[in-house]
């Protein structure tokens, strides 16, 4: 496994916390999406203590001091060396860094534990900078900054950009300019519909991603140059090709949520629209497909589907929350205010209601007696564990299993039904397992993943007539980097062998038939214990198993209606080259 992958995503999944110091920013952003909560404050000082202190007792590895602009802070540098006296390994600003122009302040940070400072820089030059960021001289200062930092040889320097209708072109020569300076790290932004990018800046701001494509891939090209490193963070994956490599890893998007909590928790408590959510802003908006999923959710779990699933470890691999933004609770706040009636008495946007405790407003979901399913899933260590979960859905009469021991089973089916329900599916982890099952005079699916370590034994055992073979998913792409098979070579050597076996979760262009269509799934590890959906469940499902993507030309093929893609993972491991449109 290339060393690069390993680093990028032990590096994306750091455990960061993530700590506002200040309302307010001494730049105006065109571009700013945190405008809503800035109010000139500071936040107060025992207050972030606090969240210092107790992100570190979580288990978080690295401070992010962020704003508005953190540095404007009186107690900045004390913030700094709370973080350090606290043990985290690694302190970060996400800054301006005007004020590091003052050298003095620089070396105080420092001094106090500073590790890496992330420079926003939005032009090569000040004509494009300044202008951008609302204010007379700014590159300047930054600049000076950021050579402080570079001539100090302490911290780690970074460049953040927004990329923008108004530096997009220039964007080449961003990079160049600033890698002739020492910098060898950027992380490239796309511009999202979302503050004043959106309310004042619409207009000027965003682009045709794919009429900029010439400027984008000779930006992301510098990512292979030795000794370079280009994170690209929001960016549409379909946009991708030929760098799918740089894609932002997946388990960001829990930052994403994170920072829009307050309002995705009005929208699964009390069901308040998000009040982004219209065509024209959501489609430059990388939350699409997880907001556009969220919404097939919820009309499953409210109408009907035909499985239950049900996964018994999965509190425990919940990630930890650090604590959220509480920018959050403030940007409800103002569209609660943005949303109060004018004067002709028409409201302008949807009410929202700032964080207060939030009572529930309908009983809980009772999935086992809703929506019409006939099948309950079951992920569990061993079988007794499974039965004691499928009591629990007396009105389901199917049952599949997904157990790490399967020892006991042939003793406890009775007439293929274990407890009563009839016994329909086993997934099994390895060659052993698939054995053993198959072994079972029974008539439920056997059900194998497509991954290297078993090739060689499907293909010896496809002709099974219970075997079903299914493309995993995974959370890291080092995973996926390891245990894919070459999908399309695989099946060509699979087609003459068994060429009707059941296989799921592929496209259609890489198997060369039509896959097994997915069930409609509850996913109770999406819910709360009460039923309810909750958004970082949601999130992290959508992560492991839900987020695909395709390229741009599979508009063009017959199955687009049907088909989303292949998993994020598989994406960044193996590219879009395998995907193929299907010609109608």
């Amino acid at each position: 496994m290339p060393d690069e992958i390993v680093v990028r995503e032990e590096a994306a999944h750091d455990k960061r916390n993530w700590v506002r110091l200040t309302y307010d920013c001494n730049d105006h952003c065109i571009f700013c999406l945190d405008s809503r909560a800035h109010d000139g404050e500071m936040r107060d000082v025992q207050e972030v203590k606090r969240q210092i202190l107790d992100g570190r007792r979580k288990g978080a590895t690295r401070l992010i001091l962020s704003g508005g602009e953190p540095t404007i802070h009186p107690q900045f540098v004390d913030f700094v060396k709370l973080g350090k006296l606290a043990g985290y390994p690694r302190i970060q600003t996400v800054t301006n860094g005007r004020l590091f122009a003052y050298r003095e302040f620089l070396t105080r940070a420092l001094d106090a534990g500073l590790g890496e400072i992330t420079f926003s820089i939005h032009g090569p030059n000040a004509k494009i900078h300044d202008a951008l960021v609302g204010v007379a001289g700014a590159f300047e200062q930054e600049v000076a900054g950021l050579e402080h930092a570079l001539a100090d040889g302490r911290p780690i320097v970074n460049i953040d950009v927004c990329v923008n209708r108004g530096n997009v072109r220039q964007l080449p020569a961003l990079i160049e300019t600033f890698v002739a300076k020492g910098v060898r790290e950027f992380d490239l932004l796309h511009i999202i519909p979302f503050g004043r990018a959106y309310t004042d800046g619409k207009e000027i701001l965003f682009y045709d991603l794919a009429e900029m494509q010439p400027y984008l891939k000779e930006a992301f090209a510098w990512a292979r140059k030795p000794d370079m490193h280009i994170w690209l963070n929001r960016f549409p994956p379909a946009h991708c090709e030929g760098f799918e490599d740089l894609i932002q890893d997946p388990y960001k998007l829990n930052d994403e949520v994170r920072g829009r909590q307050e309002e995705y928790e009005l929208l699964l408590e009390r069901g308040e629209p998000l009040h982004c959510r219209q065509p024209e802003q959501c489609r430059h908006c990388y939350l699409q497909p997880l907001c556009d999923t969220l919404d097939d959710v919820r009309a499953t779990i409210a109408d009907r589907f035909d499985v239950i699933r049900v996964d018994t470890g999965w509190e425990a691999t919940l990630p930890p929350i650090y604590g959220g933004d509480p920018a959050s609770a403030k940007r409800a706040a103002a569209i609660a205010e943005a949303s109060a009636p004018s004067d002709d008495g028409k409201r302008r946007l949807p009410m929202f209601v700032a964080s207060a405790p939030l009572e529930p407003r309908r009983p809980p979901v009772e999935l086992a007696a809703h929506g019409g399913a006939r099948v309950v899933q079951i992920v569990a260590p061993d079988l007794a564990t499974a039965r004691a979960t499928a009591a629990g859905f007396a009105t389901v009469g199917e049952i599949a299993l997904e157990l790490a021991d399967y020892a006991g089973l042939r003793e406890q089916l009775d007439a293929e039904a274990l407890d009563g329900k009839h016994l329909v599916r086993a997934v099994a982890r390895d060659a052993a397992q698939a054995l053993a099952l198959l072994a079972i005079d029974a008539s439920f699916e056997v059900v194998v993943p497509l991954r290297r370590d078993l090739e060689a034994w499907i293909l010896d055992h496809a002709t099974s007539p219970r075997l079903v073979l299914r493309q995993p998913t995974y959370e890291r792409v080092s995973d996926a980097t390891a245990n894919d098979l070459d999908l399309p070579a695989f099946f060509a050597r699979l087609a003459p062998i068994a060429p009707a076996i059941p296989v799921e979760n592929v496209t259609a262009c890489v198997l060369g038939r039509a896959p097994r269509p997915e069930p409609r799934t509850a996913d109770t590890a999406m819910l709360r214990p009460d039923g309810r959906l909750e958004i970082f469940r949601y999130t992290k499902r959508y992560i492991t198993e839900r987020f695909l993507a395709r390229p741009l030309r599979c508009d063009g093929c017959r199955e687009r209606a049907r088909c989303r893609g292949m998993h994020i993972n598989y994406v960044r491991a193996h590219g879009f080259g395998q995907l193929q449109p299907i010609a109608e």
